[in-house]
């Protein structure tokens, strides 16, 4: 066999070889990047679930802290009445308490807080309309809870809530005021991150307040 023969033998072996590690090479990147792409899908999908976290209550105050599941495991389903009643606070304050600027903030923050029918019918309690007037006066909003009873607790809580609402003027004017109840039914739910209470208002009834006469 003639030299030339040899050296083609031996440079097609060479380029065999080579060909084969370039396509073990490519194999292996592309099942690489097939388990980043998969762990990358597996990311997205678990930053949008909800993720249940443990909670500290605040028994003084009555707020719902969310803490790391290593401090304190606060998953049970018993709610105090300290809570109950923050939880009636804050969602009367997010939802009486507005200006031009947080007017649309608050509104949507209680969409946590609500099933879809007790949205609806917090949001024709409030009157959009004439909350609108008032805005374009620059008006503020406040709300002054004033007395908060739990008259049930089984199988849903029912709380009675007494308070009183204000507008007031940019040069700080009393524009209007108003004295109301508010009837809630809440529902525990799993706390989570997003709703550490792990309460919901699935039923809000509103009327005027007014004080027997002497």
């Amino acid at each position: 066999m003639s030299q030339a023969t040899d050296d083609f033998i031996r440079s097609s072996g060479n380029l065999a070889f080579v060909n084969t590690w370039l396509k073990l090479i490519v194999l292996v990147l592309f099942l690489t990047s097939i388990l980043l792409g998969g762990a990358l899908f597996a990311k997205i999908i678990e930053g949008k679930s909800e993720r249940v976290v443990p909670i500290v209550i605040n028994q003084a105050t009555g707020d719902a802290i969310a803490v790391d599941y290593s401090v304190v495991d606060a998953t049970g389903e018993q709610r105090s009445p300290v809570e109950v009643g923050k939880f009636c606070e804050d969602f009367l304050q997010e939802l009486f308490t507005f200006n031009r600027f947080t007017v649309k903030r608050n509104l949507e923050s209680i969409i946590k807080w609500t099933t879809a029918e007790s949205l609806a019918q917090a949001k024709e309690a409030l009157n959009l309309a004439h909350r609108s007037e008032l805005l374009t006066k620059n008006a503020q909003g406040l709300s002054e809870l004033r007395n908060l009873l739990i008259t049930e607790t089984q199988p849903v809580i029912k709380v009675q809530a007494y308070f009183q609402t204000k507008a007031i003027s940019p040069a700080g004017e009393l524009i209007e005021q108003g004295q109301f109840v508010g009837v809630l039914l809440i529902k525990p739910v799993k706390r989570s991150q997003r709703n550490p209470h792990g309460l919901i208002v699935i039923e809000y009834r509103q009327s005027v307040f007014k004080e027997a006469q002497k």
